[in-house]
């Protein structure tokens, strides 16, 4: 519905100014929990998960919610009354259920006042700890009743594997959705042929191309790998005698794989054997750090990155550049 209201992650630039509105305005923010001694602080935490969720009309502020992914709770929802439109606050609940999914959250909490627990209800929220004198009781949804078929499947195939419910919050990785439209980018290292997505395709032959006008050779180690793949390998590993927790040390789980998403790359060069840590040590990284960006490449798992995951200099994953 196009009501001129676009649902959006907060952004750094705009924490003063949000957690003026909050001191000032709204003191029942952070409803039945401890109010932080710094709200800035605070807020600026939540940018990192993207769970400070704004809703805005061009420059004006309509409302906002935001998502406590640690213990899988809405903890407000502000609206403008001059600003929102009726559907504003459906936007709201809407993306934090999305993002809570994404983290693979199976049941979202709210905790609200009584005197707007009905419409929490309307949207879902039947469950949990309303009863009692609290003014802000929980309310729960299972975010998985009526969700998409591939979704639930993917939840089966983690529980299956005995891939921890908490994974995606304990590590801060979110599922990958599987790329649906992937075109050819040659051989990799042992001969398999690789796919990206179209636009990371293109932009791997610039990097590649650009890295040999350098005297730097980059090759792929792998590219796109499916969901069944995935969880083939893991099922390999669990046959040869090794734990799920040996096995999430170096592998992600089915479902939060980047190469799922076709955007993503394992690379090295020759000399170095692939997928250790010696390629950070190489001519190759220390270009890619300086110009992968250029062509739309981050490095994911730099060295303590925010996931605990083992530094991997050799995976790169494409984001969207303009002119690319």
């Amino acid at each position: 519905m196009n009501n001129g209201i676009r649902i959006r992650p907060a952004r750094n630039a705009e924490l003063p100014t949000l957690a003026r509105l909050i001191e000032n305005q709204l003191p029942d923010m952070m409803a039945g929990r401890k109010r932080p001694a710094n709200i800035e602080k605070h807020l600026a935490s939540l940018i990192p998960d993207k769970s400070l969720i704004l809703a805005t009309r061009g420059n004006r502020l309509a409302g906002l919610t935001a998502v406590d992914i640690d213990h899988a709770l809405i903890l407000a929802c502000y609206l403008d009354p001059e600003t929102a439109s009726p559907e504003t606050p459906k936007q709201l609940f809407k993306a934090a259920e999305q993002l809570a999914l994404s983290y693979g959250i199976r049941k979202l909490g709210c905790q609200v006042k009584k005197q707007v627990s009905g419409f929490i209800k309307s949207m879902g929220y039947r469950t949990g700890s309303e009863a009692g004198d609290s003014p802000t009781p929980v309310l729960e949804k299972d975010l998985l009743d009526g969700a998409d078929p591939e979704l639930i499947a993917l939840i089966k195939l983690q529980d299956e594997l005995g891939i921890p419910a908490d994974y995606g919050i304990r590590y801060r990785m979110c599922l990958q959705p599987e790329a649906k439209t992937l075109v050819p980018v040659g051989r990799d290292i042992f001969d398999r042929d690789q796919r990206l997505v179209p636009a990371a395709a293109t932009a791997w032959t610039r990097l590649q191309t650009a890295a040999s006008g350098h005297a730097i050779e980059l090759k792929l180690v792998s590219a796109f790998r499916g969901v069944n793949y995935q969880a083939n390998l893991f099922r390999r590993k669990l046959e040869q005698g090794q734990s799920i927790d040996d096995i999430l040390k170096v592998s992600a789980p089915p479902g939060y794989s980047e190469h799922h998403s076709g955007q993503a790359i394992d690379v090295t060069t020759p000399g170095i054997k692939p997928l250790e840590p010696e390629f950070g040590e190489t001519k190759a990284y220390r270009w890619l750090r300086s110009n992968a960006g250029i062509y739309g490449f981050k490095e994911s798992y730099p060295r303590e990155n925010r996931h605990g995951i083992a530094w991997e200099p050799w995976h790169w994953r494409y984001h969207h550049r303009p002119g690319l």
